[in-house]
């Protein structure tokens, strides 16, 4: 997760995105960054006790006879970390901000429609 703090800062930082408010850009940073942070941090809590909670086992599911997990429309997946596009998810929270319409189909930087193993389709 430190890279992806270390990238996001870059980006939001970067002339293209920054308006000269620290602190405005900070807030957007803590939108951008806590609820993806939170998602993959309890990931990791519920792997510490159920290996089947770990990002990644979802594509192995069919081969394990003891495959169990708290709630699988809730599980996060590799799908989802992999598709993320933090520039998209930080246009999205830029736009928000600003009171535009942001018209790509991206929501919190997941493609609209990517369905995941689990079952979730983004976006529905």
């Amino acid at each position: 997760m430190a890279i992806e703090d270390a990238a996001a800062l870059g980006i939001l930082f970067h002339p293209k995105y920054f308006n000269g408010d620290v602190n405005e850009t900070l807030s957007m940073y803590n939108d951008v960054r806590l609820p993806r942070a939170t998602r993959v941090q309890q990931a990791a809590a519920k792997a510490a006790y159920n290996i089947n909670e770990r990002i990644g086992f979802s594509s192995n599911a069919d081969s394990c006879s003891t495959y169990k997990v708290e709630d699988e429309k809730a599980k996060l997946t590799i799908e989802e970390m992999n598709a993320y596009d933090m520039y998209k998810d930080i246009e999205e929270v830029i736009a928000k901000r600003n009171g535009t319409a942001f018209t790509q189909k991206f929501t919190k930087g997941l493609p609209i429609g990517l369905k995941l193993p689990n079952g979730v389709i983004i976006g529905q």
